[in-house]
């Protein structure tokens, strides 16, 4: 039997005595997996708004299409302009 201790053992053993380097990509890899979860969270959320939003946006352009010319210039919209509006992008 070796009197000799391997580095896994001297990790689990000492779990302070880390290097810099070791920290820096413990850190990264972190980092990456929350940037990864944010997106994969934001997308999900865009979709649920594409899908739950959808009744609400489309009562919206019903409204502003019976609107006359005069109602929408009141509020700053061509006929044109509707979907836009609606979508945000205006």
């Amino acid at each position: 039997m070796s009197a000799r201790i391997t580095k896994a053992e001297v990790a689990f053993l000492f779990p302070t005595l880390r290097n810099d380097a070791a920290d820096r990509n413990e850190a990264l890899r972190l980092a990456e997996a929350r940037a990864h979860q944010a997106a994969v969270m934001a997308t999900f959320h865009r979709l649920a708004d594409r899908v739950l939003g959808w009744p609400a946006r489309a009562r919206a352009r019903a409204e502003l299409r019976a609107m006359g010319a005069h109602e929408l210039a009141d509020l700053g919209l061509t006929r044109g302009d509707i979907d836009a509006a609606v979508e945000g992008h205006h």
